[in-house]
């Protein structure tokens, strides 16, 4: 049997909550122990402010979503408290 290539085209654009997500890589790899894992770069955009293209390391699109929810609640309080200075504005 032939190993199965997985290719994933990026940039990749998606809708979280009230937030656009840009998905700009994805890059696979196996820890020591065996288990598959995803480097996640991607940026934020809500209510015009755009965030900086941040990295988050994933076991699956489940745990993806969970730590990109993170990530928007963390930008939303940023943007709340007018520590804005992370951030620039969306196009």
């Amino acid at each position: 049997m032939r190993p199965v290539t997985k290719v994933i085209v990026t940039p990749i654009e998606a809708r979280l909550d009230d937030a656009k997500v840009t998905i700009v890589e994805v890059v696979g790899y196996t820890r020591f122990d065996g288990e598959r894992r995803y480097i996640v770069s991607c940026f934020l955009e809500w209510e015009g402010w755009r965030s900086q293209t941040f990295h988050l390391d994933v076991r699956d699109g489940a745990e993806l979503e969970r730590r990109l929810k993170v990530e928007l609640a963390k930008m939303k309080l940023a943007v709340a408290a007018g520590h804005t200075s992370p951030f620039s504005r969306a196009r």
